[in-house]
């Protein structure tokens, strides 16, 4: 058995995998020991573990290691994975940039693959079917986007995301509902048409949590996969355990 741990800067999100298949998995807030009750749930012991982080490991989670049969993986900028990675400072890469391209890897292997995450930040990363990992781009997210507009303006008022909106708004509520969510739709449409006019045959992903507003909302067929960074993570796990 496997466990991923991809630790953000407000939660905890681990996994339970059987080779390539997940059978359990929690979301945790930092300050919780929801965690440590997952691991012990059954008394498992994993064989292999690895662990992202975007800071440094909570010190409630040191106590993991008592069930884990190996020192677990800790990602970073030098772990191997399964793909060629283009990115010129490797060292600045999102863990859970690296980590949904190897998910995209492993889901659609020889197919160019557009993976739009779709949180606080969106952000937007390719691989050819080559297995090439050429970039990507990093936008604001709705929440960001609407709390902008708040917060940098004296008189616009505080607004949610919402599937009450259309093209043109008759208030000033509305007006900012729409020109935010639409924008961003618009945004993400127009990167999803530029990438079809270069590459004929690809695939589209999209994660993260604002991914199922999104969902209905678009051009191209899309496939929704929530869970594609802890997929990723696995699959990078499963490399480095195959190269060692």
């Amino acid at each position: 058995m496997n466990l991923v741990i991809d630790i953000g800067n407000t939660k905890i999100k681990a996994a339970a995998f059987n080779g390539s298949e997940m059978v359990q998995t929690i979301t945790d807030e930092r300050n919780s020991s929801n965690i440590l009750d997952f691991l012990r749930t059954g008394n498992k012991m994993y064989s292999k573990c690895i662990i992202s982080s975007v800071t440094e490991i909570p010190k409630k989670l040191k106590p993991i290691t008592r069930y884990l049969e190996t020192e677990p993986v800790l990602l970073d900028d030098e772990t191997p994975v399964p793909f060629t990675n283009l990115y010129s400072t490797k060292h600045t890469l999102g863990k859970d940039r690296i980590a949904a391209i190897a998910g995209a890897c492993w889901l659609y292997p020889d197919k160019n693959v557009l993976v739009i995450d779709a949180g606080t930040a969106v952000t937007y990363d390719f691989k050819t079917e080559n297995e090439e990992y050429l970039g990507g781009n990093i936008s604001p997210g709705l929440t960001m986007r609407f709390k902008a507009l708040n917060s940098f303006t004296a008189k616009l008022p505080a607004v949610e995301s919402s599937d009450e909106f259309g093209l043109l708004g008759r208030s000033t509520e509305l007006a900012i509902r729409n020109g935010v969510q639409n924008g961003l739709i618009f945004e993400i449409n127009t990167y999803i048409e530029t990438f079809g006019n270069k590459y004929n045959d690809f695939v589209v992903i999209l994660t993260g949590g604002d991914a199922h507003f999104f969902e209905n909302k678009l051009k191209k067929p899309i496939f929704v996969v929530s869970n594609l960074t802890l997929i990723g993570l696995n699959i990078i796990l499963q490399h480095n355990a195959k190269m060692f």
